[in-house]
């Protein structure tokens, strides 16, 4: 073997190793990125997890908020309707009392409190828990009241 043999054999030895390391470079290369493309799924699907848990969460929060409100408004909502009933009572009172102590009063108001009937009565049947019986008398004398000054038609007039 000459010299220029065994140069070519090295060479041909060297560059199939170069060759083959080459290879496995390129073969290491496309697992690393199908590890990396597996393992950026693996986050993403963690991610995930973790963003409809925090969604999860918050709904819960604002379910809870809003059930809390829902009963704050209810609870208004009962009150400006009793403290309504109860303008009306005491209206319905005084118009009684106004009666009692001979006050002369128009159609127009005894339309308004005929309203203020209405809605009382309204009120308690809606609300059984609402004291009641306060102005069963009343109610009853204004309405009679009503009556005989519609069929005099002697009401009040107003200058």
């Amino acid at each position: 073997m000459d010299r220029e043999s065994i140069i070519a054999i090295f060479v041909a030895v060297i560059g199939s190793n170069a060759l083959w390391g080459f290879i496995q470079f390129l073969l290491q290369r496309k697992d690393n990125k199908e590890d990396c493309s597996k393992k950026i799924i693996e986050m993403i699907k963690k991610l995930d997890e973790k963003f409809d848990e925090k969604i999860a969460e918050l709904n819960d929060r604002s379910n809870q908020r809003n059930e809390r409100l829902d009963k704050k408004i209810d609870k208004l909502d009962n009150e400006l309707g009793e403290r309504g009933a109860i303008s009306c009572r005491v209206r319905i009172l005084k118009f009684m009392d106004e009666i009692l102590e001979g006050w002369e009063h128009s159609y127009d108001s005894y339309v308004q409190v005929m309203q203020d009937i209405t809605n009382y009565l309204n009120y308690c049947r809606e609300n059984p828990e609402f004291k009641n019986h306060q102005t069963e008398a009343s109610i009853e004398y204004i309405k009679n009241d009503y009556q005989k000054h519609l069929e005099a038609n002697d009401f009040k007039v107003s200058n």
